[in-house]
C-alpha cells in the first residue's frame, strides 16, 4: 500500500502541539474550498506563497491548482476537523525539461502557522515524491520568508546559487518505489 492509498480518505495528523487535522489528496472538487482558503490568507501570506501581490486567484490559476494527477503533480489538503475548512495545501509539480525534478509549495492558513503543520505536510509530500520515483524536490521562496526557509532547512533542503528576492532550495531524493 502506498501513502496515497493510505491518504485516499481523510487521515488524522497530530501536530507537535497536540492539535489534529485531517489530511487527504486534493481533488478537482475542492476548487471552491481552495479558492476560499486562499482568499482567507492574509496579504502577507499570499505574497509569501505567490511571490507577488495576489488579491485574488484567476479562474485559470485555480484550474491549474486543482489539476492534479497524483503522480507528476501531487497536492495534499489539510482540513480543520472541527470546521471542515481547508487550512493547508502542500503540492509539487514537474519542472519542465528536468525529468524527475519537481517543484514544491506549502501554504498554511495564518491561524495555523507556527504549529508544525507545514513541516508535517512537507514530510508527507516528500514521501509521495519518493513513491512516485522523483529524483529531487526544489523550492523557491522569498528571502524574507524566514518560516519557509527554516522549514526547508529542517527537512534537509540545501540552498542553491540564486540572486534577487528569491532563494532556491533542493532536496535530492533516494530512488523511488
Amino acid at each position: 500500500m502506498t501513502l496515497l492509498d493510505a491518504l485516499g480518505s481523510p487521515r488524522s495528523l497530530t501536530l507537535p502541539d497536540g492539535g489534529a487535522v485531517s489530511v487527504r489528496p486534493l481533488e478537482r472538487s475542492d476548487r471552491a474550498e481552495l479558492a476560499a482558503a486562499i482568499a482567507r490568507l492574509s496579504d502577507e501570506s499570499r505574497y509569501f506563497r505567490f511571490a507577488a501581490a495576489k488579491p485574488r486567484m484567476t479562474e485559470r490559476e485555480l484550474d491549474h491548482l486543482v489539476d492534479v494527477d497524483h503522480h507528476g503533480h501531487e497536492a495534499l489538503l489539510a482540513s480543520d476537523p472541527r470546521t471542515g475548512r481547508g487550512i493547508a495545501v502542500a503540492r509539487y509539480v514537474p519542472i519542465p525539461g528536468e525529468p524527475g525534478v519537481v517543484e514544491l509549495a506549502v501554504t498554511v492558513a495564518d491561524e495555523w502557522q507556527g504549529r508544525g503543520l507545514g513541516s508535517a505536510l512537507l514530510s508527507r509530500l516528500i514521501a509521495r515524491a519518493v513513491e512516485e520515483g522523483h529524483t529531487a524536490l526544489r523550492a523557491s521562496t522569498l528571502a524574507a520568508n524566514a518560516r519557509s526557509i527554516a522549514m526547508l532547512r529542517r527537512a534537509g533542503f540545501r540552498i542553491l546559487p540564486s540572486a534577487g528576492a528569491l532563494r532556491d532550495y533542493e532536496l535530492p531524493l533516494a530512488s523511488g518505489a
